[in-house]
């Protein structure tokens, strides 16, 4: 994996709610991950309801992938991965930009979806990824991409919220995903029109 603080932290402006993001340890959080996996909201489209031995693998294996876990006033709720598009599978299934990069989520406590929180996770990474706010620097680029199966379409519509828009459907190995971008400028004007709300600042 590629170097990165250790930790770093997000606040929406007006709001009292911290995120504090912090990298993936496989021996600390695969047990709070395994446990996500299983959730029934979760395994349709990440198919990773595995024993806890293979889940700590797979933590232990990624390279390209940085992994995340998000909590919210130190309530842990959010997983998720960010990447280069070209250094990953997925640049073989359609016309990738060397500046792009990418990302996978998922929210685990139910009583965290649609309380807010997930669209701040959104704003904060998105921000990061385009190199506006956040102090990651592991994956920066000026177009973000992400690949929500076809019939994901509460992910279509957060993604629609940050600014992302439907580039194609493409047939990977394991689904048929809807392939949706967002470039800075369409982040910026999501938030401008009142598609989505200003994104956070930021600090280590």
């Amino acid at each position: 994996m590629s170097s990165a603080p250790a930790e770093w932290s997000a606040t929406l402006p007006g709001s009292a709610v911290r995120l504090d993001i912090e990298p993936v340890d496989p021996d600390r959080h695969a047990q709070l991950v395994h446990g996500w996996m299983h959730r029934p909201h979760v395994i349709p489209w990440w198919q990773l309801d595995r024993p806890l031995d293979e889940i700590h693998h797979y933590l232990a294996g990624l390279t390209h992938l940085r992994a995340w876990i998000v909590s919210a006033d130190g309530v842990p709720f959010g997983y998720v991965e960010t990447y280069r598009a070209v250094d990953d599978p997925l640049a073989g299934y359609y016309l990738a930009r060397t500046s792009d990069v990418g990302w996978h989520l998922l929210v685990g406590p139910e009583r965290f979806l649609g309380s807010g929180l997930p669209r701040l996770l959104g704003y904060t990474f998105v921000a990061d990824l385009l190199g506006l706010a956040g102090p990651s620097g592991v994956h920066h680029g000026d177009r973000v991409v992400c690949e929500p199966d076809v019939r994901n379409t509460r992910m279509h519509t957060f993604c629609r919220r940050l600014g992302f828009h439907p580039i194609g459907t493409i047939d990977l190995p394991e689904k048929r995903a809807l392939l949706m971008a967002c470039t800075t400028e369409e982040f910026r004007s999501a938030r401008r029109t009142g598609t989505g709300s200003s994104y956070t600042e930021v600090s280590s």
